[in-house]
C-alpha cells in the first residue's frame, strides 16, 4: 500500500483502511451521532475521545455514539485534552484532521494513510500514552446525556456544523421516495436512550418558524435498503393518517441484539401536521392521481406523484 494522501473527502478511504482483523486503537477528538458508520469499531478495540463536559455541551461529541461503542464492547475512554485524530491497526496508521461526524464528511478534510511500520508503531504509542483518561461507563453516559440536553450546538466547521451550505430540508434532487406504514415496536434501552437524546428541534434555512426534529426508524435488512437523502412518507397502520415527509439523515446503524434489524435517523419538520388519508386521496385525485396507493407500502417512482404528495404540505 505504501503511504497515500487523501483529501478533501478522506472518510471513505479511512473507513476502508481500518476494516481489518486484529485490535484497533483510535484517538478521535469528536464523534457525531452517526460516527459508527464512519468508524466501524468492534469488541476489543480501544477508542479515546474528547467527551468532556464542554465538548458534550457544545454538541461536539454525541452520547449516542458513545453508547453505541460501549454496547458493542469497545473500550471507550475520554480525555479532555484530546484534539488529534489518529487510528492504528495492526498494519496501518491513519493521521488526519477528520472527526468522526457527518459534518466532517462535508468539510474539507485531509488524511494520510500508511503501512510504514515505524509510523504505525509511533501512532500506537501516542494513543497508549494519552493521559488524563476516564472510562466511559453507564454513569458517564447518563451524565453526558444530561449535559447534552442542557447544552447547545456551537458552529464549529467539521465538528458540529456543516462545512458547506445546508441544502435545506428536502434534497435538491430526491434520489428515492417510499411510502411506509408505521409499525409499533418497543425500543430497546440503547434505542430509547438515543431517541430521547436526539429527538430535539433544529433551526433550518426555511426560517425561524421551520423547526426540525430527529427520530428513529427501525426496519429489517430484508426491506429496501435506505440511503441518506431518501424521503419517507408514513401512514398509520389503520390507514387513518398520512404524515409529512421525513428525510433519511444517517447511514444504516446496526441495532445491537436485534438480529437483522437496522435503524436510521430521520429528519422531519415539526411544524407540519398529518392529514387524514381520505382527504389526501381526494386532493391527489384532484391533482390527477386517482390511485395514489396510499394504503400499501411501495416505492413512489412517478415524479408527478412525488410532486403531488409534497404539495399536500406545500413543499
Amino acid at each position: 500500500m505504501g503511504t497515500t494522501f487523501h483529501g478533501p473527502s478522506p472518510w471513505p478511504h479511512i473507513t476502508r483502511a481500518i476494516r481489518t482483523r486484529g485490535p484497533r486503537r483510535a484517538a478521535i477528538a469528536h464523534l457525531g451521532q452517526d460516527a459508527p458508520t464512519l468508524l466501524p469499531l468492534r469488541a476489543g478495540d480501544v477508542l479515546i475521545v474528547n467527551a468532556s463536559r464542554a465538548a458534550v455541551r457544545a454538541h461536539a461529541t454525541s452520547p449516542i455514539a458513545l453508547a453505541y461503542y460501549v454496547d458493542a464492547g469497545v473500550r471507550v475512554l475520554s480525555s479532555p485534552n484530546l484534539h488529534a485524530n489518529v487510528i492504528a491497526t495492526d498494519r496501518r496508521a491513519v493521521i488526519g484532521s477528520a472527526n468522526a461526524s457527518h459534518s466532517s464528511t462535508l468539510a474539507d478534510e485531509a488524511a494520510v494513510i500508511t503501512d510504514d511500520p515505524s509510523v504505525v508503531a509511533a501512532v500506537r504509542r501516542f494513543i497508549d500514552g494519552i493521559e488524563e483518561i476516564t472510562a466511559v461507563d453507564q454513569a458517564f453516559l447518563d451524565n453526558a446525556t444530561a449535559q447534552w440536553q442542557i447544552g447547545r450546538a456551537v458552529p464549529l466547521p467539521g465538528v458540529t456544523s456543516r462545512g458547506r451550505a445546508d441544502p435545506g430540508f428536502l434534497p435538491a434532487t430526491i434520489p428515492r421516495m417510499f411510502l411506509r406504514h408505521i409499525v409499533d415496536y418497543q425500543p430497546g434501552p440503547t434505542e430509547y436512550h438515543a431517541w430521547v437524546t436526539e429527538a430535539r428541534h433544529r433551526r433550518g434555512p426555511a426560517g425561524p418558524a421551520a423547526k426540525y426534529q430527529l427520530e428513529w426508524f427501525r426496519h429489517d435488512r430484508s426491506d429496501s435498503r435506505l440511503e441518506r437523502g431518501d424521503v419517507l412518507i408514513f401512514v398509520t397502520a389503520d390507514n387513518e393518517w398520512i404524515y409529512p415527509p421525513a428525510v433519511v439523515d444517517s447511514e444504516a446503524i446496526t441495532i445491537l441484539h436485534a438480529h437483522g434489524a437496522i435503524g436510521h435517523l430521520l429528519r422531519s419538520r415539526a411544524d407540519l401536521s398529518p392529514i387524514p388519508v381520505p382527504d389526501a386521496e381526494q386532493i391527489l385525485a384532484d391533482l390527477g392521481h386517482p390511485n395514489p396507493r396510499l394504503r400499501v407500502d411501495h416505492r413512489i417512482a412517478s415524479p408527478s406523484l412525488r410532486t403531488a404528495l409534497l404539495q399536500l404540505w406545500n413543499l
